[in-house]
């Protein structure tokens, strides 16, 4: 047994059916008016008062059918659907990938929620999509899977949206009632089940739900929905022409417009009280150019959402039993009027035991609810739990999806997709460089735990987990990450080690290693290998440099040396200015004037030698003192030099004694406690002073004191 559920703007319908051979029989009906205005187009507008009137028919059929029911099938308004055509492009060089076009196609959903939102003020489902062209580089290409890109890849898609609010209020309305909701449907397409046999949904329709306030179109094609569209315009605009002729109320109208027929005349009184006789044809004077304007908006509305003129129109509703309207829809779609019809419950034949509640035009969209449940042809739909919150979704597709969950819930792309970090591009010294920004984390889907991906299919009662995204960081470095280590010149300078920066010019001024590297900068990077801007740059000032040449005569040599007001050494050397420095070079700089001393200048001239034997032994012996002159004068060693000079060294004319020896010759002092030193030259006793000569026989030995 089956519960089907149709709440409508004016009155609520509750069936309870079940299949009975191949004939759906009616078990029981009850249908009730709301009390107050809780509709409004077919969307519900107070949840508490849409309760009462569907517990109020819960309740009846439960208690004359001694069941108790759990489980509903309902449908919500066409009118409350909107198509939408959306385009996205990406940038794309090299192969197209599935991954590719998924995220393309989530993009252009994206795009068109967000417009929708944006124009209706209201949050929307994607319940349909289709991508219905590609395009790479420009061009139509049917399929772009495995193509090469060089630029971009494009794609547009026809997205069907549905206003959040109509399917939550609804899920509200059922949980009140303690319902289930087991199927749903769209009412064109339950109108569609009982109007249109099976074998004739492969041709292209216009079912037309001609109601109170609003007229609901849907195109069919090749047994599926391809439009959705809406006019504000319907059966009340007749009743209303209805009134103004007259002069009678909206209700008498809506009798006039019902009842009256080439058969009968109908009989009323107007506002005055005064009686009012109604012929056929006075109702179709009255009510043709008002049929005329609903009829031509609901034409053109067929021909924009099929973009042709269909093959038939059908036509349900209360509106719809109007001759005049049929009449005039088919003379502006250009069809024969026999092309263009209505169709009551009475005439459908695999339904029985109809009960008088339901014979009229208005019968139709609840049976055809009714036979969505019996023949489980409703929409998609399922309760998915999302990172924690409930979620419903809606698929004309019947299958859903990983991806129908992230469409219904409108995510933006970058809770998928996380976003690469921007590069920065620079040049160096002329040369073009690309510092990449980190990779992006994308999101992962695990649903009941393990890894799926987007064209997984999703059950009722399932649980998503969608992991967050991370997205790459921006390239980021300061200008000494970009540069060689090879451009750094390291020197010690006085003794301590210094890390000697190059030179780095950013768009032609100088900038500090420490500066971070900005986007597009044209970076000149320059070694500093002169001596004295490699001191400065450590910090110390050389200031202005003088220098003069003088010239001395060094053992009948010229000499010429370089005076300065600083000193500067490299590795022990006297350099220049212009000194190129290179790694590991040991700089002396001293800040004061360079004065050459004679011992900067002379070594010490040859000795004189003589071999002796000490002890049995040879030993060379030499004679080092020597004497320094300038300009004749007998200087000390730390004597200034000055220009001009004539210097000479000469050996000390000094004769080599005993006592020379112990310069070569170590003694040892342990031996030498408690006893004498005994020395002797040639076999004969000497003292310290004694004088020795090339070839001296030497003894030294220690004699006990008595």
């Amino acid at each position: 047994m089956i519960f089907a559920l149709d709440i409508g703007t004016r009155k609520v319908a509750g069936i309870l059916g079940e299949m009975r051979g191949d004939k759906v029989h009616i078990i029981d009906a009850v249908v009730l008016e709301h009390d107050k205005r809780a509709m409004l187009d077919g969307q519900i507008h107070n949840i508490e008062d849409v309760t009462t009137i569907v517990n109020k028919i819960k309740r009846k059929l439960e208690e004359k059918n001694n069941i108790i029911i759990e489980k509903v099938t309902t449908a919500l308004a066409g009118r409350s659907l909107h198509t939408e055509k959306t385009e996205a492009e990406m940038e794309k060089k090299g192969e197209i990938t599935k991954e590719d076009l998924a995220y393309l196609e989530l993009e252009s959903v994206r795009r068109g929620l967000s417009q929708l939102a944006l124009d209706k003020k209201k949050d929307y489902y994607c319940v349909g999509y289709s991508p219905v062209a590609f395009s790479v580089d420009g061009e139509h290409i049917k399929n772009p899977v495995q193509q090469i890109a060089k630029h971009t890849v494009g794609v547009s898609t026809l997205v069907t949206f549905l206003p959040k609010p109509v399917l939550d209020s609804m899920i509200a309305v059922l949980k009140n009632c303690s319902l289930t909701l087991e199927y749903i449907t769209l009412e064109p397409i339950a109108a569609l089940y009982v109007t249109i046999p099976d074998d004739m949904r492969l041709l292209n329709l216009a079912l037309v739900d001609v109601g109170a306030g609003t007229s609901d179109i849907a195109i069919t094609e090749k047994n599926k929905i391809t439009a959705y569209g809406m006019i504000p315009k319907a059966g009340d605009e007749i009743t209303e022409a209805i009134c103004h002729e007259y002069l009678v109320d909206f209700n008498t109208a809506e009798r006039i417009k019902r009842e009256t027929s080439a058969e009968r005349v109908f009989e009323a009184r107007d506002i005055f009280n005064q009686p009012v006789t109604v012929t056929y044809d006075g109702f179709k004077a009255a009510a043709e150019p008002k049929a005329e304007e609903v009829a031509k908006d609901i034409a053109d509305e067929i021909l924009n959402l099929n973009g042709k003129q269909p093959q038939a129109v059908v036509m349900v509703g209360g509106g719809s039993s109007l001759l005049a309207l049929r009449e005039k829809v088919a003379e502006n779609l250009g069809l024969p009027i026999n092309r263009v019809g209505s169709r009551t419950p009475e005439s459908i034949t695999n339904i029985e035991n109809l009960p008088d509640s339901l014979k009229g035009t208005e019968g139709i969209t609840p049976l055809g609810i009714l036979e969505t449940a019996l023949f489980k042809k409703g929409i998609g739909f399922v309760e998915v739990t999302v990172n924690g919150e409930k979620e419903y979704i809606i698929n004309l597709e019947q299958k859903i999806t990983v991806m129908d969950v992230i469409m219904s819930r409108g995510m933006e792309l970058k809770k998928l997709y996380g976003r690469p970090g921007q590069a920065i591009t620079f040049t160096f010294n002329g040369e073009l460089k690309i510092l990449r920004g980190s990779r992006a984390e994308h999101s992962k889907v695990y649903v009941n735990n393990a890894e799926k991906d987007l064209d997984s299919e999703i059950k009722h009662g399932d649980v998503l987990v969608i992991s967050p995204v991370k997205d790459g960081d921006n390239a980021y470095a300061l200008i000494k990450d970009i540069v060689h280590e090879s451009y750094v010149t390291t020197v010690e300078i006085n003794g301590r080690k210094h890390d000697i920066a190059p030179v780095v010019l950013c768009g032609g001024r100088e900038v500090s290693m420490e500066e971070a590297l900005r986007d597009r900068a044209e970076i000149e990077v320059k070694r500093v290998d002169n001596i004295k801007e490699a001191l400065a740059r450590a910090g110390f000032e050389m200031g202005a440099s003088n220098e003069r040449d003088i010239i001395v005569t060094v053992n009948k040599e010229p000499v010429i040396l370089k005076q300065r007001n600083f000193q500067l050494k490299v590795n022990g050397a006297e350099v220049s200015p212009g000194y190129t420095l290179r790694n590991m070079d040991k700089v002396v700089y001293v800040d004061s004037p360079a004065f050459y001393r004679i011992k900067d200048l002379l070594k010490n001239t040859a000795a004189k030698k003589i071999k002796v034997m000490i002890n049995g032994k040879p030993f060379e012996l030499e004679q080092e003192k020597s004497d320094i002159y300038m300009n004749g004068r007998k200087v000390p060693e730390d004597e200034f030099i000055i220009n001009g000079a004539v210097l000479e060294q000469k050996l000390t004319e000094e004769k080599m004694i005993l006592s020379s020896i112990f310069k070569f010759y170590p003694v040892n002092m342990e031996r030498a406690k408690g006893r004498m030193l005994e020395l002797k030259v040639n076999g004969e006793k000497a003292g310290y002073t004694t004088q020795i000569y090339e070839g001296s026989d030497i003894e030294v030995n220690f004699t006990e004191v008595i």
